[in-house]
Order: structure tokens, then C-alpha cells, then sequence
């Protein structure tokens, strides 16, 4: 049991790696057979901030230094950009304007792990007065026992705080009032052969519902007929009618039995639901979907984009803003492959700095400067809606390969 546990703890780990890719850029593993870096990404902190920044078990020595790109000007003026540093960081710094860490910085977790308290005086006043208003960067140096180093980069940023949070369209609506009420939860069934229904007909099966239930509103943009008549609303949860409704999807996106049981979907067929969808709904409906590469097609009276794990999420959540909900297709903690549906979502922002060496000047004048600027990562966490009959609906954070939206023009 541990180690099945242990397996799926990893497999999780190395899917939020992914996107928390940002994050981690600002982290730098020195190596003396690599060149100099030219860009570096900078972690944005705040007056007030408080950073844990991880150790490891086993660590040599600690160092904080301002960060001087500017070689051009005198020690005296690097010595006082670190003066200042020392200042505005609370208890880091053994003596002021000095690298070495106060030994009380150092702090060990309930389980016995080592990081450092890095924080920020919490007066704004006086983090800009020090500072002059100008953006301070800063590296945290952390040198092994085998002498391997770790850098880690800050910036203090004195015009933004370090993290936003907000919420996307808490509920999907369009042209009337709804609620996750309104959302169905189906379940697959054996079906079809002698194998399950599948995961991607079970999701579009729930979306369609939720269209149809919405028709019922005053002023709706969807037809009453998605599911069945103008006067049968789609059930909330799974009957043999929704058992029915399930299976006119399958043969629509080439759904088929694997050896396993399972019913399989590929990810390149999932638009081709947008017939079946014109036929119930009308000539304005539309399918969009959103894949992994760089092609663009157009088929079926649907249209298929390609791009990137992070543009494809962004994609959802455009859609989701728009009150429509999203099909993701993801790897589940086991390492599966599954198509659920995203009905809301959570956003928390951050900034960074980017800083990048650019050449100046003309061939034997020529010199290197480095420009700096600030950006914002968005990291996203969607309500998810399983396709397993309800009960293991969450939120969670994606790394989708694919996003597929059904919508009505105007």
C-alpha cells in the first residue's frame, strides 16, 4: 500500500512540476561546466512578504546578495546596494551589508526539514525610502556538502502584491439564470460490445444535459430538443434513457473497445460531436476544440487548433468566462488518460521579473547590457466534473492536452 501510494504521490508531483514551470525558473542549479546564463527569471516578493525557501537535509553554507548587474560601477556602490538589502530583509543578514545569513533565519519544520525565513519588512515606507524606489534584486546562494550550488532569485517589486486570487465564471451561464444544480452527474456503463461506455461520450453526454435543462429557462439560447422532446428535460443522473442518450454520441467521435474493456476516445476525434450537435440544437451550433501541436484544421463544422499545454488551458478558461463549460482531456494521479468537464475556476496571479542580456553598440564598442521586466504567471484550478456519477468531483490544477467546447452563435 505505501509504495502503490507513494507511486501515485510521484506521478502527481511530476504532472504540478510541469505547471509550476515558472515558478521554478527563478531557482538555479550552478554547474562549472555550464556557461553564463543570459536571462534569469526573478521571484516577485513585497513589503510584508514571508518566503520559505527549502534547504535540503545536508548544506554547507548560506549567502543573500543584492544583485549587481551593472559591472561598470565601483565596489563602494555594491557594497551600499547590499547595505540596503540587509536593511529591508528582517533577521537574514549576520551583520549588515554582509553575505553570511543569521543562524536564526534558519528554521526546521515539524518533520525536521531545513529552510530559511526570508521576509520582507512589512513597511512600504520604508522598503521604498531604502531602496530609493527602485526594484532590488537579490540571490539566496546554498552550497552542498559535495560543493553543488543552488541559486535562488528574488526581486522586491514596490508597485504590486506578490499573489491575486480570483474566481472565473462561478457558474456556467449564458442568456439566463443557472447553477451547478442545473449540471449533471452521468457514470459510464457496459455498453457497445461488452465494454464500458467511455469517459468522452459520458462527458459530452453531461454538457449536452446541462444545454437542455438550460432550455427550460426564459430567454435561452438552447434547444429543448438536445436530449429527447421539447417536454423531457435531461434526468441529473444516470437512467437507461441517459444510458441511450450516452450511446448516440459514441459512434458520432468514433468511440471504441480496447482489450482492456474500456471504451477509448482519441483526442483528434472529439470535435467531430459538432453534427450530432447542429442536428439537436441548429444551424448555430458551433464546436470548438483546442490540441496539442501547431496545425490548424477545420472539419465536420467544427474547428481544431494546436498549441501549447498553457494555451490550451488559457483557451478553457476564455470559454469558461463566456459561461460555456469545457471538456479536458488530462492524466488522472494513476497516469490515465480521461476526459471530464470544468464548470468553474480558480485563478491566483503572480509576478516575476525577466531579465535578459542584450548586446549595445557597434563592433569594437560593443558592450552587453542588461533589461529587465516585469510579468505575471497565472496558475489555474478547475471544479471538475468526473463523469464518475458525482462523487469525485473536485477542484484540481490540469496540464490538459486537450480542451473541446460546444457553443451557440448569436
Amino acid at each position: 500500500m505505501v509504495n502503490q501510494g507513494f507511486n501515485e504521490f510521484k506521478n502527481r508531483w511530476q504532472e504540478r512540476a510541469k505547471q509550476t514551470k515558472l515558478y521554478w525558473a527563478s531557482t538555479e542549479l550552478v554547474s562549472r561546466v555550464e556557461k553564463k546564463k543570459t536571462e534569469t527569471d526573478e521571484e516577485g516578493i513585497s513589503p510584508g512578504s514571508i518566503i520559505r525557501v527549502a534547504l535540503g537535509e545536508h548544506f554547507k553554507s548560506i549567502n543573500v546578495y543584492a544583485t549587481n548587474y551593472d559591472s561598470a560601477r565601483p565596489r563602494l556602490w555594491r557594497s551600499d546596494l547590499q547595505q540596503k538589502l540587509c536593511k529591508v530583509l528582517v533577521d537574514v543578514c549576520l551583520l549588515e551589508g554582509k553575505r553570511k545569513i543569521n543562524p536564526s533565519a534558519i528554521k526546521k519544520t515539524p518533520n525536521n526539514l531545513f529552510y530559511l525565513k526570508l521576509e520582507v519588512h512589512s513597511n512600504e515606507t520604508f522598503v521604498r525610502t531604502v531602496l530609493q524606489g527602485r526594484v532590488m534584486g537579490f540571490v539566496v546562494k546554498i552550497k552542498g556538502l559535495k560543493n553543488e550550488v543552488v541559486k535562488k532569485h528574488f526581486a522586491i517589486n514596490l508597485h504590486s502584491k506578490r499573489f491575486k486570487r480570483s474566481s472565473g465564471s462561478g457558474t456556467p451561464c449564458k442568456g439566463s439564470e443557472c447553477s451547478e444544480a442545473n449540471f449533471p452527474d452521468y457514470n459510464q456503463h457496459i455498453c457497445c460490445g461488452g465494454c464500458y461506455s467511455g469517459c468522452t461520450p459520458v462527458a459530452w453526454a453531461q454538457v449536452f444535459g446541462y444545454y437542455d435543462r438550460l432550455a427550460a429557462s426564459p430567454n435561452s439560447i438552447f434547444s429543448s430538443r438536445i436530449y429527447g422532446d421539447s417536454h423531457t428535460k435531461a434526468p441529473l443522473s444516470l437512467t437507461n434513457d441517459v444510458k441511450r442518450f450516452v450511446e448516440s454520441i459514441r459512434p458520432w467521435i468514433q468511440t471504441y473497445c480496447r482489450d482492456d474493456g474500456q471504451g477509448w476516445t482519441k483526442t483528434s476525434k472529439m470535435h467531430l460531436i459538432a453534427p450530432w450537435f447542429r442536428q439537436r440544437q441548429g444551424s448555430k451550433a458551433r464546436v470548438v476544440g483546442y490540441l496539442e501541436s501547431r496545425k490548424r484544421r477545420s472539419a465536420g463544422g467544427a474547428i481544431a487548433g494546436r498549441g501549447s499545454r498553457s494555451w490550451i488551458e488559457s483557451k478553457g478558461v476564455w470559454w469558461l468566462d463566456r459561461g460555456y463549460p469545457v471538456v479536458f482531456t488530462f492524466l488522472t494521479e494513476r497516469k490515465a488518460g480521461h476526459s471530464a468537464v470544468a464548470t468553474k475556476y480558480q485563478k491566483t496571479s503572480r509576478s516575476y521579473r525577466h531579465c535578459e542580456k542584450k548586446a549595445t553598440g557597434w563592433w569594437s564598442r560593443k558592450k552587453t547590457k542588461t533589461v529587465c521586466s516585469w510579468k505575471t504567471a497565472n496558475d489555474y484550478k478547475f471544479f471538475m466534473h468526473y463523469g464518475w456519477g458525482g462523487p469525485n468531483n473536485k477542484w484540481q490544477s490540469l496540464s490538459p492536452y486537450s480542451a473541446h467546447v460546444a457553443y451557440v452563435t448569436k
